[in-house]
Parts: C-alpha cells; sequence; structure tokens
C-alpha cells in the first residue's frame, strides 16, 4: 500500500512538470516561431533577416509576423532589402497536430524593396544566388514518417502592392514598379516541405520577379539616357536652340503620327 501510495505520488508530480512545460511551451511558442524565422532567413540569403514579433493563435488558425527585415548583402550602401510591416499567415488548426501543417494561405501587403545596383550585379541578384546555393547545402530533406519533423504545405501566397526603390551607379535613383507575386499549390498537403525549402520557393519567386523588373527599369533608363545623348549631339551639331530643338522634334512626331 504505501509502495502505491509513493508511486502515486511520483505520478502526480509527473503531470505537474509536464502540465507546466506545455504551460511553458505554448506561452514561449512565439519566441520559438520567431527564432526560427531569423536563423532559416539569415542561412537562406546569406544576410541578417531580423523579425520584431510573432503573433500566434492556433485556435484560430492564424498567424502575425511583423517588422520583417531582409538586410542587404556587404557592399551595398541602402538601409535594407526588403522591409515588410506585417505578414499574415493563416492556416488549418487541425493539421496542427498533425504530420503536415497545412497553410492556407501568406499575405504580404505593401512591403518596400531597395533595389541596388553595383557594377554587373545587384543586391536582389546577390541574394538569390545565396539562397540557390544555400539551397544545395541543405541537409537530406525530412522523413514525413518522423513526427520530430516539421512538414508544411501553402495554398496561396501572395506578395502584393510593393513600394520600390531602384539605385543605380550611373543613373542615380528611381522608383519601381515590381509586378504582383501569386503563387498557389506549394507542397503537397500529404507529404509537405520543410520550412526551410518552403522559404526558398516564396524567395526565388520574389526575387526573380523583381530582379526582372530591376532588369527592364535598368534598360529602359539606357534607352532614354542613350536617346537624350543622340539628341544632344544632333542638337550641337546643327547648332540649334532649345526651342529649335523641340519645334523640330514636335514636326517629326506629327509627321510619323499617320493621322
Amino acid at each position: 500500500m504505501k509502495a502505491l501510495k509513493t508511486t502515486l505520488i511520483i505520478l502526480a508530480l509527473l503531470l505537474v512538470v509536464l502540465a507546466v512545460g506545455v504551460v511553458w511551451m505554448l506561452k514561449n511558442l512565439d519566441s520559438f516561431v520567431l527564432g526560427a524565422i531569423e536563423d532559416t532567413g539569415s542561412r537562406l540569403t546569406g544576410t541578417a533577416v531580423t523579425l520584431d514579433s510573432v503573433e500566434l493563435d492556433l485556435a484560430a488558425g492564424s498567424a502575425t509576423l511583423k517588422g520583417l527585415v531582409i538586410d542587404n548583402p556587404p557592399g551595398y550602401g541602402t538601409d535594407y532589402a526588403f522591409a515588410l510591416d506585417t505578414v499574415t499567415v493563416d492556416l488549418d488548426p487541425a493539421s496542427v497536430t498533425g504530420s503536415v501543417v497545412r497553410l492556407d494561405e501568406v499575405a504580404v501587403a505593401g512591403a518596400r524593396l531597395n533595389a541596388e545596383q553595383k557594377g554587373a550585379a545587384t543586391n536582389l541578384s546577390t541574394i538569390l544566388k545565396n539562397v540557390r546555393a544555400a539551397s544545395g547545402d541543405e541537409a537530406p530533406p525530412a522523413d514525413p514518417e518522423d513526427p520530430t519533423d516539421v512538414r508544411l504545405s501553402l495554398s496561396r501566397f501572395a506578395f502584393t502592392d510593393t513600394k520600390a526603390t531602384l539605385t543605380t551607379e550611373q543613373y542615380g535613383e528611381a522608383s519601381l514598379r515590381v509586378p504582383d507575386v501569386v503563387r498557389t499549390g506549394i507542397g503537397d498537403p500529404a507529404t509537405g516541405l520543410t520550412p526551410a525549402e518552403l522559404a526558398r520557393q516564396l524567395l526565388e519567386a520574389v526575387l526573380k520577379e523583381a530582379q526582372d523588373a530591376v532588369g527592364g527599369a535598368f534598360a529602359d533608363r539606357a534607352k532614354d539616357a542613350a536617346t537624350e545623348a543622340a539628341k544632344d549631339k544632333l542638337k550641337d551639331r546643327l547648332d540649334l536652340s532649345d526651342e529649335d530643338m523641340d519645334s523640330a522634334e514636335g514636326a517629326l512626331k506629327s509627321l510619323f503620327k499617320g493621322d
């Protein structure tokens, strides 16, 4: 009887310790997620990734990330590459205890982007190169049958209304239009992706779209500069005033207007 009583007391103490541990873990879950995002992001981008806060509401199936910043690689002078004030995540609460956590949507609206050119590279192309290199260095994919491995699938990703600035060595600073990035069906809901794999796919999608926008904007600036240089050269050769040059340009436009 005494042995049984002692066993019950020990069992009760173990249950109390377990309960305290679960409560502590749940209260500190936000900080665990914050640290995981910063560590994974920094490893993938090859630069510092910082996050101000994470607010998780598993019962409601939502999460809010605030103050996410991706720094520039060494050698670039703007304050940062990306600054995301708020990232909202909707997830399926029932999937949290399963083998794959199903994210319904990750949405980013109004991010701020600094695209900076140095020689033949930009900060975005450098980060994209780092992401692709880190992907090759990743550990083998996690085992879907191992319950300790976190797997994720994402139904919809939306990166919209980006406010971007392009800074070039030759042409200075200008506003840049980056098209919205929307992707669906990322990761098999049955097997999922590791957090690093999912982050890589999302980063590549955004960086590729932004880098394409930079290339187009740079080409447009170069074309405009070449046109202006040709006009100045023609004006000097013909010894025309600015007014005469504007009149000649207007006459040519009217001639080829075709109406």
